[in-house]
């Protein structure tokens, strides 16, 4: 007869895989859009739209979405740090313990993270001063 420990670690398993089955599927089937997944927005809303005769035609109702380098290296290093910490995980000579997380790897997450922040905020709080997009437009 199993010990509790065990029965519990099976139900854990099972919950694991089943979510994961689950998030597969609306992956796959659609139901989680991953069209924007590497978009962020520019904070432009209320801009003035000028016209090819140097007039305002009005402003801007929505941010303008671009396409974020910060997500996709933020994406990439996790990735990384996740497989990485994977391997290590596989190839533990203790079974049943956690290896430790290296150092170099937290710093790296962090650091990532300070980029994809720095990035964020830049779009969001520093919009494009509106001289500039009227030149853009003409």
């Amino acid at each position: 007869m199993p010990d509790i420990a065990a029965i519990v670690a099976w139900e854990v398993k099972g919950f694991l895989f089943t979510l994961f089955a689950m998030v597969a599927l609306k992956l796959l089937t659609g139901e989680i859009n991953m069209g924007y997944l590497f978009y962020g927005r520019k904070n432009d809303t209320g801009q003035p739209i000028v016209g090819a005769d140097g007039k305002m035609l009005g402003r801007k109702r929505q941010d303008t979405p671009y396409f974020s380098p910060e997500r996709v290296q933020l994406l990439v290093f996790t990735l990384a740090a996740a497989f990485s910490y994977l391997t290590q995980v596989l190839n533990n000579a203790h079974p049943g313990t956690l290896p430790p997380v290296p150092d170099s790897w937290l710093a790296v997450l962090g650091g990532s993270n300070l980029v994809y922040l720095g990035g964020k905020a830049y779009s969001r709080l520093w919009p494009a001063s509106p001289g500039a997009h009227e030149q853009e437009t003409l």
